[in-house]
């Protein structure tokens, strides 16, 4: 299994990907079904590292400000997809507006693999447990929004409420 860093890494390449994909699609209705799965995509990863990685890592690294900064690029990018998913792909501004995203996303991707991921490299904090949390939250996370035909497939069956403990990420700091 994935530790938290190289979970999140798997997360930016996904998505770049789904970005290149848009640029060579064809026509308005392919590009909104890409566009569609790269704002899904972006939405589950967002919330794993503000739900778990974010608060494990926040305590074990020396520049809290990191997490901070990548925060406030979190809400810009969570209103730039709302204000996408509003819009028909139609629209002659989504073209802008997905631009726009992407050049949030990619700035946010280089600055957290540049500066956040290797500090927290080099924390204490347990990148495995944390890895194993977020990738349990993400499967529920996929099953949610229906993109996890895959994931319910090989799911443990776990109910809804069966979680043990909120993902506040305590759990995943070394002791």
């Amino acid at each position: 299994m994935p530790n938290a860093v190289q979970l999140i890494k798997q997360d930016h390449k996904k998505v770049a990907s789904l970005f290149q994909k848009y640029q060579k699609a064809k026509g308005q209705e392919a590009k909104r079904r890409i566009a569609d799965q790269a704002m899904e995509q972006l939405e589950i990863h967002t919330k794993l590292e503000e739900e778990i990685f974010y608060p494990a890592a926040k305590p074990e690294i020396e520049d809290s400000e990191l997490i901070s900064e990548a925060l406030s690029e979190h809400t810009t990018v969570k209103g730039l997809i709302e204000e996408l998913r509003s819009m028909e792909s139609e629209d002659e501004n989504f073209d802008e507006k997905w631009n726009e995203l992407v050049e949030n996303v990619q700035h946010h991707v280089q600055e957290e693999e540049s500066e956040l991921l290797p500090e927290v490299e080099d924390s204490n904090l347990d990148l495995a447990e944390c890895g194993e949390e977020m990738a349990e939250r993400k499967e529920e996370l996929m099953e949610e929004s229906g993109s996890g035909a895959h994931a319910a497939r090989t799911s443990r069956s776990r109910g809804s409420g069966s979680r043990s403990k909120k993902s506040g990420g305590t759990g995943a700091r070394a002791h």
